[in-house]
Formats: structure tokens, C-alpha cells, sequence
């Protein structure tokens, strides 16, 4: 074996990206799935891979495998491969993502559908979920679309408004302020309250828990993309020092991250 040959197989490729990615955690070094690393095409291995860990984890949930590559939809940096009509696993390189579904998995009283999370080579992350259903009331996707301007447009607040009175103005001022239309006031209190619950449990302000993102399981709202908005200052490392500083404000024990 030549050595163009040994670093093409698919098994070393594994290692050296696992290497690669513990070296520049250990040393704080931005890696790819901290700047520009997609979980595309270059997730398939882990289903093909004879050494991917990825198909002993989803064994130990007593999940069937399918041979070869699942079904797939392609999102904007993660990818989410379809078992069947009960499961999905998303793949992503987003470590803010990936850390909160972490804290929030296997959860039954928070409103996420994530079972479990595993790290994988190369900087990726598998985030196996429940299979949700995404056909949500027009009246809640809207509600959610015009939540997540808090951000923008009260950048000063911590975490969100508590009392009732304040949530009522709050959603009431960002209707006014961006020609919403006031029928959709009870809808944003509700979409709110499911925010604010995962905020208090987990210390993420989730900041594009859009309309794409809201979903129902169970007969309850779920946010089923934690991925936070990856807008050109986005950066990592600083989104998980103000979770663990949320944590630490809401008195929350703090959870090593992965």
C-alpha cells in the first residue's frame, strides 16, 4: 500500500479527523465544524464505515439498521437520515447545537424530541430524535417567525420576560413594531412559553426557533433544530460560555460539554 492509498482509506480518515478534532479542542483551536463544516454528503460514511461507531449506538436503542445509506433531507448545515416512521438521526457539525441536545436528551418533560447525541469523528455530531410532525398550525409557524426578532430587537434582556404581563407586552410591541397582525398574540404566548421552558432548562436562549424549526410530538410543541442562528459573527465557543453563564445565573449544575 502506497501512502496517497493509506491516508485514502476510509477507516484512517476517520482517525486522523479524530485526532485533528481532539488536538484543536485541547488547544482551542477553531476547527472546520467551528467555521465552515457541513454535514452533507461527507456523513455517509458513518453508515457505510465498518469502523463508525455510529451503527453499535443505534443498536443499543434497539433501533433497526438499514443496509447502506438512509433516506435523507439536506438542511442549511445538518443533515437528517430518516430510519423509519419513528426515528430520525440528524447529523450536524454545530458543537452549540450538539451540546444542547445533549442536556436536553432523553428528557420526556422538555419540549425537544432528542433521545440521545454521539460525537463522532472528524468534528460531526448524530443527534437521534423522535420523529416529529412538522405540520404545524400557520398561526404557530408565524408566531414563532416574529419570536425570534427578540433577539434583535431587545438585545439587552436576559434570557425572557417572566410574568405574564410582560410577556403579553413584549410579543404586543414586536407585533406593532414589525405590522404584525394582533390575532397572533395567544399563539406567540404559547410559542413562548415553550422557549422560555427550554431556556430555564437548559441555560440556551434559542435565537432561530423559526418556523422550520417548531414542530409537534405527541400532542405537544417541540423545537426539533437546536442549532442557534449562524449568522457571520457566529461563534462557538462564545454561544456555549454564555450557556454555562446562563447556567450558572439560573442555578443550573454545570454539564461538562462533548
Amino acid at each position: 500500500m502506497n501512502f496517497k492509498e493509506y491516508f485514502n482509506r476510509d477507516d484512517r480518515k476517520l482517525q486522523i479527523q479524530n485526532v485533528a478534532s481532539i488536538l484543536a479542542s485541547l488547544f482551542s483551536i477553531p476547527t472546520l465544524s467551528e467555521a465552515r463544516l457541513r454535514a452533507n454528503e461527507n456523513t455517509e460514511k458513518f453508515w457505510t464505515n465498518s469502523r463508525s461507531p455510529l451503527i453499535p449506538w443505534l443498536q443499543k436503542h434497539s433501533i433497526s439498521i438499514p443496509s447502506g445509506v438512509p433516506k435523507y433531507a439536506q438542511g442549511g448545515s445538518g443533515r437528517a437520515y430518516f430510519l423509519d416512521k419513528d426515528y430520525v438521526v440528524k447529523m450536524t457539525a454545530n458543537r452549540v447545537e450538539s451540546n444542547v441536545a445533549n442536556i436536553v436528551k432523553n428528557g420526556s418533560d422538555l419540549p425537544t424530541p432528542v433521545i440521545d447525541v454521539l460525537p463522532l469523528p472528524g468534528g460531526f455530531y448524530a443527534i437521534l430524535q423522535h420523529h416529529v410532525n412538522t405540520n404545524v398550525p400557520k398561526q404557530i409557524k408565524d408566531a414563532a417567525d416574529y419570536l425570534t426578532m427578540i433577539i434583535d430587537d431587545y438585545p439587552e434582556m436576559n434570557g425572557f420576560p417572566q410574568t405574564v404581563q410582560d410577556q403579553q407586552k413584549i410579543c404586543s410591541e414586536i407585533l406593532v413594531k414589525n405590522g404584525g397582525n394582533k390575532s397572533l398574540l395567544p399563539y406567540m404566548l404559547v410559542v413562548l412559553k415553550v422557549l422560555i421552558h427550554l431556556y430555564h432548562a437548559t441555560g440556551f436562549k434559542h435565537d432561530d426557533a423559526g418556523p422550520t424549526n417548531i414542530a409537534m410530538h405527541n400532542g405537544k410543541i417541540v423545537i426539533h433544530d437546536l442549532g442557534p442562528n449562524e449568522t457571520g459573527k457566529f461563534n462557538p465557543r462564545n454561544s456555549l460560555n454564555q450557556i454555562h453563564q446562563n447556567r450558572a445565573n439560573l442555578g443550573l449544575p454545570n454539564i461538562p460539554e462533548i
